[in-house]
């Protein structure tokens, strides 16, 4: 791999510096506003030219390895029909599958697979991934997301230099805002980009569901290679450690760039078969919490993508095998009510500090704080985590099968279905690893992560160590809320094992009086 992450941990630190030091000399040294803002631009021109050369020092790309014959004649007869030059292709010799393109114009375009991709795909689908490469490059798309990528940092460097003027900070806390916006743009921009390469894919294949196909497996894939990191990490073997760490830090890098990432299929964890699959990933279509998870995301989830190529095949008249709703809606039911009652209590713990680290800052916005505003907000703070609490822990624990909660698309974070299960424990919830307290869970209709989720130090691991080993092959009983969010989850409450060995968790307890101490603390300070 060429020391991959010791170089580009050394070329970010000096990339960083470089820029700190050059913004810092700029801004501190009286230079006019635009040249502060031009420089950002020359920056990432200078970036853009040496991207390409920089990906092919640090990653150990073999451009000499052959294509199978069937993907290299579809790239040639696909570029000869669209008019563009063939890419030179490369092959990255990692269990991670994954496919990404990167140039800095049509005609040096290059576009680079990983050896675990060709292994889990058909012929067919490989080509699939590979037309989505090329749509990437068709559509310039290196070039306008460097263009968006210089956005936020154009209004980063206006927010510096306007607001040590008293006159402009009003334009400098705008500016700050917008940066913040801006962020989330840029990753809408490139989903979008994502959505545009797969219908080019579905329109030159003629074959959507072959993408389809593809990212379901090749989330699947990663997921799966990211439980092997986990379970080298335990083993004694040096030589395998290092090889699984290379490969984990390979598949983040190549999940910037690639097809696809690990956050954005990872509830497909849970069954690679057509049918498994469709179930889990009908939650993604419904549920609102799903678009909020996606939002920090740079792809879209692979539910919100199969769904599109479905569409396509629909116009083409062609079945699929992920059968997906189409006409459904998201499901808004009770979710500004869950996202206020998430969002309260973190709202006060920052107006909270924000008092106490910008003390002006309310101040200069006009906003007039009531008297005793700093423990009135710790009552409120305490207060609201324990509605909070209530609220994600509630219900009367009932008899549940797995592959009915995966199909059940109300459930949330906020908003859980308190289930008792019976199966049998088959692992660790990260394979392998001797100190995860999490376990996997399987009855007669599918598998289901449980969450050992604990606010007492150290408790996670001292049962991971200690006790979750003991659980694995038993037929047990397991009471928790079953809930979704990236992966559905079932967060145990109490687990008995088959000679009536019982474990219990006190999470919601203790944060209860974690938060009445709070609002004591705060009755108190106000009494003073």
């Amino acid at each position: 791999m060429k020391f991959i992450t010791r170089s580009l941990l050394v070329l970010l630190l000096l990339y960083g510096i470089v820029f700190a030091v050059a913004d810092a000399y700029i801004l501190h040294s009286g230079a006019s506003i635009w040249l502060a803002i031009a420089f950002p631009i020359v920056w990432v021109g200078i970036q853009y030219l040496a991207g390409p050369w920089l990906i092919e020092l640090f990653l150990d790309i073999d451009w000499g390895a052959e294509l199978p014959a069937r993907n290299r004649q579809f790239i040639e007869k696909l570029c000869m029909e669209r008019g563009l030059k063939i890419p030179r292709v490369g092959i990255i010799h990692s269990g991670t599958p994954n496919a990404f393109s990167f140039g800095r114009v049509r005609s040096d375009a290059r576009v680079v697979v990983t050896s675990g991709l060709l292994s889990i795909l058909t012929p067919e689908e490989a080509n699939a991934v590979l037309a989505h490469e090329i749509g990437h490059i068709e559509h310039w798309d290196f070039a306008v997301m460097t263009i968006a990528a210089l956005a936020p940092m154009m209004l980063y460097q206006l927010y510096v230099v306007t607001e040590k003027i008293n006159n402009f900070r009003a334009i400098a806390y705008s500016a700050y805002l917008c940066y913040l916006v801006s962020q989330f743009i840029v990753l809408l921009l490139n989903r979008t980009r994502e959505y545009f390469a797969d219908h080019y894919a579905a329109e030159v294949t003629r074959a959507p569901d072959d993408l389809s196909s593809a990212l379901v497996k090749i989330a699947y894939g990663m997921v799966r290679a990211d439980g092997e990191y986990r379970k080298a990490m335990q083993e004694n073997n040096k030589e395998e450690k290092a090889r699984w760490g290379r490969e984990r830090r390979l598949g983040g890098m190549l999940g910037l760039m690639g097809i696809s990432n690990l956050h954005s299929g990872q509830s497909l964890a849970l069954g690679a078969n057509p049918a498994d699959a469709a179930a889990v990933m009908r939650w993604d279509l419904v549920n609102p919490w799903a678009r909020f998870y996606e939002l920090n995301s740079t792809h879209p989830l692979t539910a919100l993508r199969v769904r599109e190529l479905n569409r396509e095949g629909a116009a083409m008249q062609q079945s699929s095998r992920y059968a997906l709703p189409q006409g459904q809606r998201l499901h808004w039911g009770s979710f500004p009510l869950d996202l206020l009652v998430w969002a309260t209590p973190a709202l006060c713990i920052a107006t909270l500090f924000t008092i106490w680290w910008f003390p002006g800052a309310f101040a200069y916005l006009g906003i007039a704080l009531p008297a005793k505003a700093e423990p009135l907000l710790l009552i409120l703070a305490g207060a609201t985590w324990i509605m909070r609490v209530a609220y994600r822990y509630r219900g009367k624990f009932q008899d549940a099968a797995i592959g009915t909660l995966l199909e059940d698309v109300e459930v949330s974070q906020m908003r859980p279905r308190a289930v008792l299960l019976k199966g049998k424990i088959l692992g660790r919830g990260e394979p392998g690893a001797f100190w995860s307290p999490d376990l996997v869970l399987r009855d007669a209709s599918g598998i289901m992560f449980i969450l050992y989720r604990q606010s007492i130090p150290f408790a996670r691991f001292m049962f991971g160590t200690s006790e979750a080993e003991s659980y694995i092959g038993q037929e047990v009983v397991v009471e928790g809320w079953f809930r979704r969010g990236l992966t559905p989850y079932v967060e145990l409450s109490k687990l008995t094992g088959e000679y009536n060995n019982v474990h219990r968790t006190y999470s919601r307890w203790i944060q209860i009086a974690v938060a009445l101490v709070a609002m004591a603390i705060g009755w108190y300070w106000f009494q003073q």
